[in-house]
C-alpha cells in the first residue's frame, strides 16, 4: 500500500525527528546530505526507519537507510513507494 504522505511532509518529518535526535536546529539538517555526514550512525538509521515505520503505519525493511541515504532520496522513495 503505498502512503498517503507527500514526499514534502516526509522530508519534514525526516528533518524534524533527525534534528531532536542530533540536537541541533531544523535548518541546519540538510534534506540533501548523506546521513553519515549528518552524523547519523547505523542505530540511529534503523530507529529512523523503525520510527518511520510508525508514523506511515506500514511496514519498512531495516536496512532503508543504507539504501536510500539522505532525507531526500528516502522521502522520494518512500513518498512513490507502492508496497
Amino acid at each position: 500500500m503505498a502512503t498517503d504522505k507527500g514526499e514534502a511532509e516526509i522530508t519534514a518529518w525526516c528533518v524534524a525527528h533527525l534534528a531532536k535526535g542530533l540536537r541541533r536546529p531544523a535548518d541546519k539538517i540538510d534534506p540533501q546530505a548523506k546521513f553519515t555526514r549528518l552524523g547519523v550512525d547505523s542505530a540511529m538509521a534503523v530507529y529512523l526507519v523503525a520510527e518511520l515505520e510508525e508514523w506511515l503505519g506500514r511496514e519498512l525493511p531495516p536496512e532503508l537507510a543504507f539504501e536510500y541515504p539522505s532525507i531526500a532520496t528516502l522521502a522520494r522513495h518512500l513518498a512513490g513507494a507502492q508496497d
